[in-house]
């Protein structure tokens, strides 16, 4: 996928990739006991995915987003058959890849009509080096 050519590119990557491995840890560990409250795992998993998609479309070209789309979306079906797999305590569900792909498609909608990449305005606020 195409990068747009901003000043920071490789941090702004490599927060995304910190992102992503924190996802994936919080995801694949084991279930925590406590208290679960029906339907607020969902919002998580909006609200979680609307970042990461709206942090990686603000990092590249259109032209790229509906491969980077399908790869989030590929990522989050990934991490249910795993927790499906793995004898952690979690289940893969179904409902999940759905609360998944719907963040997914609203950060990346965020930053289509947003017009420009949320990335550059942060840089063109920062001083120049």
């Amino acid at each position: 996928m195409p990068l747009l050519p901003l000043r920071y590119g490789r941090l702004w990557l490599a927060l995304g990739a910190v992102m992503v491995a924190v996802m994936l840890y919080v995801c694949l560990i084991p279930d925590v006991p406590g208290p679960k409250f029906e339907g607020v795992d969902k919002i998580e998993h909006v609200l979680a995915w609307l970042v990461v998609s709206a942090w990686f479309a603000s990092l590249v070209e259109r032209r790229g987003f509906v491969r980077l789309a399908i790869a989030l979306v590929v990522l989050g079906v990934g991490i249910e058959f795993a927790q499906a797999f793995m004898d952690i305590g979690r289940q893969g569900d179904w409902r999940d890849v759905v609360a998944n792909s719907l963040g997914v498609a609203g950060g990346m909608l965020s930053v289509a009509l947003g017009g420009d990449s949320w990335l550059a305005r942060i840089e063109r606020w920062l001083p120049a080096t």
